[in-house]
């Protein structure tokens, strides 16, 4: 069974309208509460059909063969038949330095009549020679790089599907490209990683800091390690690609190292870039493409020295990994702005999703979905697309997805930066198949949060805690009924399901944080909003130190309004459904928080390190 293609999987699958699920009959505990087969290998139903539930209009991507006379062919297969494409194509422009996108120049359109499902554009690259358009010097060098966009109507969708990527050629002969990146990660005080990929197997060296530093063998992947970096420098770097007499050398990209010991610093964090409303770059292929780049563009101006994006990166929840291969990729070319020159830590959201489904005939409303397995899974996926720590736990559960690159801590200067995944290993029944329940956080993941908040706490070095994750623990517009409330996990409110088991960890969870003695706040998104809510021990007794939760979750998915049924409404301080990122400043021991909207006006701006009375 097929599902229709448009058949998103967009909000949670936790409302069970075909009456009560059971619970499983083995039971694990969660501070002392009963949470069914979660954290168990899962066990797919064999009562009901896998069905496929994915979004692809374009199968794959294109390939590009150069048919003489500087002119290439670009072709593509389509899932349904669909009509003439749209071809954009241009250069980078060769002067840009930290926010690098691409300018489309000339266009073309497809020669067929009917719609088909199998497409080829000509682009030729002779239009780019003229003099006044041949700023990247393609006559000159007999070739280059050209960047392309391809517009497909989807009927069945009745909408435009985008898609980008570059070549390039000397001659009439294709040259292997650099097609995502370079990306630098993880930028210490002495050390950095840059990644990218190519579209044929290269060799590959970077020059960085006036040494080289060359990958171990050829490959269209690569990671290369910098080491021993000038502390509080700007590092000039070059990536250099070679494959037989073939050679090329990227634009020079810079990127700063801290010094070793930073206390003043500025970074900025932004969430749910899912798609939008309203076509064209809102909705890029998973992403929305126009607020991204916005937002991106104006944290490299306002000076951040890396952004965190805290997940729903992509619409995701699709049965395919094609799919969602090819979403992350677009969402990868919105972080190519800025990705050269400033790092990006990215975590994991609920739409981070690559499932199985089975339909139960429509007792529940999106059907079972499981987390992949293996290779296969959203988890692994996640790590091979982005480069992140790899400081995380390891699974307690032979078989479990890895905690790989999509939980783990980042120290900066003074400040600890804590990733954590509460959307791990998703399971939409999970009392009773197995796996974990969006919004909980397992007993494994648990102990090293625990053990990474103590170490922050017993370290003189460190003076602020920040905590990052998708699912908001103190929900306030959008998603009370799940996440990590499940409406106060009360049984008649969730299907007949007791999930205070979900509700006791997250309070384990921000207990742990807030007696570091260090916390300043909890950074969220998934309710696409801005909020800013003051957690303190009116709240909880048990929450010893007053901690600030911000949730923003304003880069572009569609907004949502407030909900005051919560037992901590009267602790709102902030509140808008605006497009929003945030940017945070430490100053030794002072945090300031300034929300930018879309058009650039402050929304908020406070002292985080000065809570007000309770």
């Amino acid at each position: 069974m097929t599902m229709p293609r448009y058949f998103w999987v967009v909000v949670r699958s936790l409302i069970f309208v075909g009456g009560v699920l059971a619970i499983g009959a083995s039971v694990a505990t969660g501070a002392g509460l009963p949470r069914g087969k979660v954290g168990q290998m899962p066990v797919h139903p064999t009562e009901y059909k896998s069905v496929e539930n994915t979004d692809l209009t374009m199968m794959g991507a294109p390939t590009v063969t150069m048919t003489g006379e500087g002119k290439a062919t670009i072709s593509f297969t389509t899932d349904v038949p669909t009509p003439a494409a749209h071809l954009y194509f241009g250069v980078y422009q060769p002067d840009e330095k930290t926010v690098v996108t691409p300018r489309f120049r000339k266009e073309a359109v497809e020669d067929i009549k009917a719609p088909a499902t199998e497409h080829s554009l000509v682009l030729d690259a002779n239009e780019m020679f003229a003099p006044k358009y041949d700023v990247a010097r393609l006559k000159e060098n007999n070739g280059g790089i050209i960047v392309y966009r391809l517009e497909v109507y989807d009927p069945e969708r009745a909408r435009s599907v985008f898609y980008d990527n570059r070549f390039a050629f000397r001659g009439d002969k294709r040259v292997p490209a650099i097609v995502e990146g370079p990306f630098v990660d993880m930028v210490t005080s002495t050390s950095a990683v840059i990644s990218f990929d190519t579209d044929m197997p290269v060799t590959a060296e970077v020059l960085a800091d006036g040494k080289t530093h060359a990958a171990d063998k050829p490959a269209t992947h690569f990671e290369i390690d910098l080491e021993d970096l000038t502390p509080n420098s700007e590092i000039a770097y070059s990536v250099r690609i070679s494959v037989d007499e073939f050679k090329f050398a990227d634009r020079p990209y810079t990127f700063r190292t801290p010094p070793k010991d930073a206390t003043r610093f500025r970074f900025a964090v932004m969430g749910d870039s899912r798609e939008g409303v309203g076509g064209g770059e809102r909705n890029f292929n998973g992403s929305n493409y126009r607020t991204l780049t916005r937002f991106f563009s104006e944290a490299v101006e306002k000076g951040a020295a890396f952004v965190v994006h805290s997940g729903d990166l992509i619409n995701g929840y699709t049965t395919s990994n094609l799919d969602f291969d090819m979403q992350l990729a677009s969402f990868k070319d919105a972080e190519e702005t800025i990705g050269a020159s400033m790092p990006i830590y990215e975590v994991m959201g609920n739409h981070e999703a690559v499932i199985d489904l089975y339909w139960d005939n429509g007792k529940s409303k999106y059907g079972i979905q499981f987390d992949k397995a293996g290779e296969d899974s959203s988890e692994s996926v996640f790590a091979r697309h982005f480069v992140n720590p790899t400081n995380g736990p390891e699974p307690a559960v032979d078989g479990a997805p890895p905690y790989s690159e999509n939980v783990y801590y980042v120290d900066y200067g003074n400040s600890r930066l804590v990733m954590m995944n509460n959307n791990y290993w998703y399971t939409s029944h999970a009392e009773t198949y197995g796996g974990n329940l969006e919004g909980y956080v397992l007993d494994d993941q648990m102990a090293w949060l625990k053990k990474v908040f103590d170490e922050a706490a017993r370290d003189e070095s460190i003076d602020h805690v920040f905590l990052f994750a998708q699912e908001a623990m103190f929900p306030n517009g959008g998603h009370v009924e799940d996440g990590m409330w499940y409406q106060g996990g009360d049984p008649a409110k969730n299907g007949g399901i007791d999930r205070h088991y979900v509700v006791a960890r997250r309070d384990e969870i921000w207990e742990a944080f807030v007696a570091t003695g260090k916390a300043v706040c909890g950074n969220f998104g998934d309710e696409h909003n801005f909020n800013r809510t003051l957690i303190d021990s009116t709240v909880d007794k048990r929450f010893t130190h007053p901690a600030w939760q911000i949730t923003s979750g304003g880069a572009g998915a569609p907004y949502y309004n407030r909900d005051k049924s919560v037992p901590w409404a009267d602790k709102v301080h902030s509140f808008t459904t605006q497009m929003n990122y945030t940017i945070i400043d430490v100053d030794g021991e002072k945090v300031r928080l300034r929300a930018y909207g879309f058009g650039g006006e402050i929304i908020d701006d406070v002292v985080l390190t000065d809570f007000p009375k309770e």
